[in-house]
């Protein structure tokens, strides 16, 4: 699944795809000039060589019409009765038609315009689909052999606007004379809001089989993922965080699932505005429209592996599959509370005490085993716990609390392989658990196979109160895997959410380094030299300062780590290096630089004689 944003090109268009890299995104949807004008001024070179020079270094330029959108100006009507307004429309489409070959932007969304007659005349609309026709063919005309692909957008139905019923779609593709240059963008407000009902999983199969019938789901080339702060059928356009409108979770799971879709680009043009359960919310709308594919991932994988699929059982099925429990009759309840209640004081032994008793008249009372299981394991006592956590199990094999208190017991026996197998059964039997997806991660963290803890990781971070310990560690399992953008912007996100650690700001010192990000590595390590001050700090920021060509910051931390360590040939190095170079580059008339250099590299060989260049420099340059 590719999730991307509409992102500003405030600055320069190229800034768009920078900050798509920042945020995490897999692609970008951008206005290549002022969507409210008329008018507009060419391309620069500049401009051109920036864009698709950033597009290159995200990656983006193997397959550009999965991470490159444009939406052409909100004033183009090409189903306007006036001629004059499609003439001018025409020119300016024709314009972002241009401007997108010209910067390698493949699809171009636009929306199909307004007829101007009477709303809800057939007559009207198809008088506006045919004018057009005429106008896209005019333009594909201007523009053969061009690759951008003119993707008509669906729309609310308000007033005389087209596109609202899916058969506007399909008759405007299957007029023109070139249909291979015109695709459809999927807008899941814009549906919603028409009357296109995809709040349920049935209500969105049913739509969907729709789709292909009428226009084909092969032929969406972008998706717009928005919620919509009006109602089904509202006809109101106005987007809203995904999840907190009225197109309901099915409506974008149905999405996220389909494999048509899974090439195509979804871009959010949700709100901007402050923060979103406290991170920027374009990170925060992705993460949840992910989370909706990696629990149906997890959920199918994990059944598959269990052979069972507890979804499909009746609730008479699953009362029956407790075999070997029988619920609490009140005395008990009581007592178990208040053995509860001694437990929570701290008084393990006292409550250990009463729940056997309870056990001894009642064998198969689940909650008392999983309680006793969770006492001994806080004491240590392992093999008890596991026997608690077994004797649980057996009596309610659907009990989750005894199958993830036998993965933590398997955890703390440092037998990693059998506890993830513990935590997979509790996650087939609750997909949303988030004390087993958290103990995956941590059993195959702890097993040395980051990589494949990432999944989890990604779910932990994409609950709404994912902190920043569990961004470093999901920063930390992209950084192992070599995926450093990712680990960027990962360690990113836990600076923003709170207390910054030295581990975390370690990883994101390094995962910078890794990107060659030399200026925010070093700005980083002086922060982490300022926080924690050491010899090692300083030199590293001092050698990260160097490589950004930053040398008078450079310098500064070498002397910083010569204070600090006056045994470090690295710091006394660093400090001849740069002081070296300040007196080269005020072309040798900076004498106290030299001067400089020469201590420096003098006290480097009276730690450490041996260095046959530090003596060679001395020679070359000394005063």
């Amino acid at each position: 699944m590719l999730v991307g944003s509409h992102l500003s090109i405030a600055g320069g268009m190229h800034l768009a795809i920078l900050d798509a890299v920042r945020l995490g995104l897999d692609c970008v949807q951008v206005f290549t000039k002022n969507q409210r004008q008329w008018k507009w001024k060419p391309l620069t070179d500049d401009e051109t060589t920036n864009f698709r020079a950033a597009v290159t270094e995200a990656g983006w330029h193997v397959h550009p019409e999965r991470h490159l959108v444009s939406h052409n100006s909100y004033l183009v009507n090409l189903a306007s009765p006036d001629a004059d307004m499609r003439a001018k429309s025409r020119a300016l489409q024709l314009q972002e038609t241009e401007r997108c070959e010209q910067l390698g932007i493949p699809s171009c969304v636009m929306h199909p315009g307004a007829h101007l007659g009477k709303a809800g005349i057939a007559a009207d609309e198809e008088a506006g689909i045919r004018r057009l026709v005429v106008e896209l063919d005019a333009i594909h005309q201007s523009t053969k052999g061009y690759r951008t692909v003119t993707c008509i957008e669906n729309t609310v139905g308000s007033g005389t606007n087209l596109g609202g019923p899916l058969e506007h779609l399909a008759r405007i593709r299957g007029a023109v004379k070139n249909p291979e240059r015109v695709a459809f963008c999927f807008d899941t407000c814009h549906a919603t809001a028409y009357g296109h009902d995809t709040s349920t999983p049935a209500k969105a199969k049913s739509f969907w089989q729709s789709f292909e019938s009428i226009v084909g789901r092969a032929h969406v080339r972008v998706i717009h993922v928005n919620d919509s702060k009006g109602a089904i059928g509202s006809h109101l356009d106005r987007h809203e965080h995904l999840g907190g409108g009225a197109c309901g979770k099915p409506c974008f799971a149905a999405i996220a699932h389909m494999s048509a879709f899974r090439h195509v680009p979804m871009i959010m043009e949700t709100p901007k505005e402050g923060k979103l359960r406290g991170r920027d919310p374009d990170r925060a709308n992705a993460a949840w429209l992910r989370a909706l594919l990696l629990v149906m991932l997890a959920s199918v994988t994990l059944t598959l592996m269990s052979g069972c699929r507890p979804w499909a059982k009746s609730d008479t099925e699953l009362t029956a599959a407790r075999v070997g429990a029988v619920a609490p009759t009140a005395e008990e309840s009581d007592r178990l509370r208040r053995a509860q209640g001694v437990a929570d004081r701290g008084d393990y032994q006292e409550a250990l005490v009463e729940f056997r008793s309870l056990l001894a008249e009642n064998p198969r009372l689940v909650d008392v085993q999983v309680a006793v299981g969770s006492l001994t394991l806080e004491q240590g006592d392992i093999r008890a716990a596991q026997r608690s956590y077994e004797a649980a199990i057996q009596a309610d094999p659907r009990n989750v609390d005894a199958h993830i208190g036998l993965a933590r017991t398997h955890l703390a026996a440092q037998r990693n392989d059998d506890a993830v197998r513990c935590y997979r059964q509790a996650l087939v039997l609750a997909p949303n658990d988030m004390r087993a997806i958290a103990g995956i991660a941590d059993a195959l963290e702890r097993s040395g196979n980051s990589s494949a803890a990432i999944p989890f990781l990604q779910r932990l971070a994409a609950d709404a109160g994912a902190d920043a310990d569990v961004w470093s560690r999901v920063a930390r399992s992209y950084l192992i895997a070599g995926r450093v953008a990712e680990a960027s912007a990962a360690f990113e996100e836990a600076v923003s959410l709170g207390e910054v650690s030295e581990s975390t700001m370690d990883g994101l010192i390094a995962a910078y380094t890794a990107e060659s990000r030399f200026a925010e590595a070093s700005s980083a390590g002086s922060e982490f030299a300022r926080r924690w001050p050491s010899a090692v700090a300083s030199e590293r920021a001092a050698w990260l300062a160097f490589r950004a060509a930053d040398y008078d910051r450079a310098i500064v931390a070498y002397r910083a780590a010569a204070e600090q360590d006056p045994r470090s040939i690295k710091a006394w190095n660093g400090v001849g290096v740069c002081a070296l170079n300040s007196w080269l580059l005020s072309d040798r008339l900076d004498g106290g630089a030299r001067e400089e250099a020469r201590r420096a590299f003098e006290q480097s060989l009276a730690v450490e004689p041996a260095q046959p260049q530090v003596e060679k420099l001395l020679r070359t340059y000394s005063p």
